[in-house]
């Protein structure tokens, strides 16, 4: 499955990107659809609680995964992701976010 056709099958809230959380088993396919690996540098946009980030990291091992939401209550939810090495949490704005 290629990964246009991956999103045309989300449903319309993720895609609008209402607060929802997507399931640990949906993110895995979107990374093996993207290749994710251990050289890649992985930004969740909208990250809400990190399981992406802790999956990017443990799973996929990529050198450096960073984790941003505006909602400062699923930022500090991450408490414990945020301890693993290579791992970084922002609480701002995704189109105030430094990407580089």
């Amino acid at each position: 499955m290629k990964i246009e056709e991956y999103i045309s099958s989300l449903p319309e809230s993720i895609i609008t990107g209402e607060e929802i959380q997507i399931q640990d088993d949906s993110i895995r396919d979107v990374f093996r659809l993207a290749g994710l690996g251990k050289d890649d540098t992985f930004y969740h946009l909208g990250c809400g609680t990190g399981n992406g980030i802790e999956i990017a990291l443990k799973e996929f091992g990529v050198k450096k995964a960073v984790g941003i939401d505006s909602d400062v209550d699923k930022i500090l939810q991450t408490e414990e992701i945020a301890k693993l090495e290579n791992s970084e949490f922002r609480c701002q704005n995704i189109l105030e976010s430094d990407l580089s």
